[in-house]
């Protein structure tokens, strides 16, 4: 229990690491004379760090002892929120928020590795529900904790919070996560990957998950210009809106144990994939008539948030069984291909968009499509079964 405790406070440190000082942004700007793209790039170079730090962070994390992994990492976390608490110059906000950025990669990518390799498959969704469920909160509060402390502190608050519960995690880390050998014929380089991208069931698996959480990423990133610029929703308003997608999403995830235990995960899941058709086709009906209504948008997020969950959290976890002792590298893929696809897809969204919700619903109807395929070649391929964990998990023999 206690372990699972040390892995909750480093999701909500995964949560809240992007968003919680960003309410600074204006006294930062106006401290340290920066223009909007310098402001900007504080957020792209940790998030440059953080996808690559992923993919090294896997490897690292199947070849050597995962603890030693996680707690070094959390310490070059600790060094670059010290390095933005006590900045002077902005060279200086940049150099931390770049080893903040690798410090939160491993973390990140690993966090559920941890989980897995000490618990059952079949618990394992239910876990990473709760996981999830708390992340999604963690992210959705830490703009507001960090309003009010930009409020009533300073843009330095923020960073200390941060630094506050990276001490924290890396002490509990210290206590709570096990060791585990690691597999010393794991190579450093990027080339470990390749056995795992020569396995077409893996693939698949990556590829569903990162499609269904693509739409949701991809809404949020949009939403502010399209409520509030386009369809007048006033900023006090927003939040309900936004909010609302973000409650549902993390309340279902937390309560998904139960619901698992109680209703069955082949039960659940297919449940999911329906109402992730009916978004398509709610998605559809909003396009073809040009419905501009926020309250109808948002109804049908909701009803994508219920429904995505999951199929998130069961296809997560046995991904990471596909191919023995490659749990690290399983989620390092998953984690930063979904984060590269979004990143693309928003950009690609934004350069289409006309103010309307056009070019959002058809960035978010694409990858839905492309999962609903890639769902039916799994079930096809006898990839993904629910009645013997063993059948569904077994390994491919890759050349």
């Amino acid at each position: 229990m206690f372990r699972f405790i040390a892995i909750l406070l480093i999701q909500i440190l995964v949560g809240v690491e992007i968003d919680l000082f960003t309410p600074s942004f204006p006294e930062l700007q106006s401290v340290f004379q920066l223009s909007p793209v310098m402001v900007q790039l504080m957020l792209s170079v940790n998030f440059i760090a953080y996808c690559i730090c992923c993919l090294f962070a896997g490897t690292l994390g199947d070849r050597y002892n995962r603890r030693y992994v996680m707690l070094l990492s959390l310490v070059l976390f600790v060094i670059g929120s010290v390095f933005c608490v006590n900045a002077d110059q902005y060279i200086g906000l940049l150099l931390g928020r770049f080893l903040q950025g690798i410090g939160i990669a491993a973390p990140c990518t690993l966090s559920f590795v941890i989980i897995a390799d000490e618990y059952p498959i079949e618990k394992q969704p239910g876990l990473m529900g709760t996981l999830n469920g708390l992340t999604t909160m963690a992210m959705a509060c830490a703009p507001v904790l960090g309003s009010y402390v930009a409020l009533y502190s300073s843009w330095r608050g923020n960073f200390f919070i941060l630094l506050i519960l990276g001490l924290i995690c890396l002490a509990v880390s210290w206590f709570a996560i096990p060791h585990r050998k690691g597999d010393p014929n794991v190579s450093l380089s990027l080339k470990a990957y390749l056995p795992l991208l020569r396995s077409p069931s893996l693939l698949s698996y990556i590829a569903a998950f990162c499609l269904l959480c693509i739409p949701y990423w991809l809404f949020v990133g949009m939403s502010p210009i399209l409520y509030m610029q386009d369809m007048g929703v006033p900023l006090n308003h927003f939040g309900f809106y936004q909010g609302a997608t973000a409650l549902v999403f993390a309340s279902v995830s937390i309560f998904s144990p139960y619901i698992l235990k109680r209703v069955g995960t082949h039960r659940c899941f297919y449940i999911g994939i329906g109402l992730c058709a009916l978004t398509a086709l709610m998605i559809s009906w909003l396009l073809w008539y040009r419905i501009q209504s926020p309250m109808l948008i948002t109804l049908m997020m909701i009803i994508f948030a219920i429904g995505a969950v999951f199929p998130i959290n069961i296809i997560y976890p046995y991904s990471l069984e596909i191919i023995p002792n490659s749990k690290g590298r399983s989620a390092a893929l998953n984690q930063s291909s979904r984060l590269i696809f979004t990143a693309i897809l928003l950009e690609t969204t934004s350069f289409f968009y006309q103010g309307n919700f056009i070019a959002v619903g058809i960035g978010m109807l694409i990858p839905l499509m492309l999962f609903f395929w890639i769902i039916q070649k799994l079930i096809v391929n006898q990839w993904l079964t629910f009645d013997s964990p063993s059948i569904a998990l077994q390994a491919e023999h890759v050349m």
